[in-house]
């Protein structure tokens, strides 16, 4: 799979600090994403499409429906609707047609049609499944997400300037780690898998070391005996360490 760089968001990710730059860039797009599609560009007709296809996930339906523009989203959420139903009558008569299968006095034709039904059901369960997580903005999201991954390992192979700046960051969200793994699989060759491991894993270390030491300070304050000590760094330790180990900013 090829990737194109897109340089820019990444330095400006990178100057925001805080635990994971990627967290910084993924926050950005999706409130750009849940912006848009309640604004005029929903209407273009092949993003109507798409949206009438895959709709949302329940996470980005709390988000459009928390963004208050009701009829926007009552207009999209009714055309996706219709074009689900279509889906799920086709899908349930393929159960019902299987079902009816079964009636029959022939012992092989019986135990076949059990066979039928079974696989109709599995299927239908699958696909249900499907639905539920389908959602057009995480795969906008999962797209820009994976181009930004590839332009940090590309400025880090390329640029002595980003190199600094990435050996002073605090490294990565876990999830965002996981993803620049998976695209350095992709696009770099092993020893530069190998090296990129070597570089960011002491940054991941000494993280997680500072973040759990600051957690324990905050924990500490609730000592009576503390109440005087500032907390210092501490005193959103909690919230950071929650979006290290989840990729979730706590609002």
């Amino acid at each position: 799979m090829k990737y194109h760089i897109d340089t820019i968001p990444v330095w400006d990710a990178y100057h925001q600090e805080g635990e994971c730059p990627l967290c910084n860039l993924e926050n950005k797009i999706e409130k750009s994403y849940v912006e848009s599609f309640l604004g005029g560009s929903v209407m273009e007709p092949d993003t109507r499409i798409e949206v009438n296809k895959t709709g949302f996930c329940p996470h980005h339906f709390q988000l459009l429906y928390d963004a208050q523009n009701r009829l926007g989203l009552a207009l999209m959420t009714h055309t996706h609707l219709k074009e689900f139903m279509e889906k799920f009558q086709q899908r349930s008569n393929a159960i019902l047609k299987a079902n009816k299968g079964r009636d029959t006095s022939i012992l092989g034709n019986i135990i076949k049609g059990r066979k039928d039904v079974q696989q109709a059901i599995s299927e239908f369960e699958e696909w249900l499944i499907k639905q539920h997580h389908q959602c057009i903005i995480c795969n906008r999201m999962t797209n820009n997400m994976n181009r930004y991954a590839y332009t940090i390992l590309y400025l880090w192979d390329t640029d002595k300037e980003f190199k600094e700046t990435l050996k002073s960051s605090k490294g990565f969200c876990l999830k965002h780690l996981a993803l620049t793994i998976k695209i350095a699989r992709e696009t770099l060759p092993s020893h530069k898998q190998t090296l990129w491991l070597a570089e960011v894993i002491p940054l991941q270390t000494k993280s997680l070391h500072n973040l759990e030491q600051e957690l324990s300070q905050f924990i500490n304050k609730f000592d009576y005996r503390n109440q005087d000590k500032p907390l210092g760094s501490a005193k959103d330790s909690l919230p950071r360490t929650i979006q290290k180990l989840t990729g979730k900013f706590m609002d």
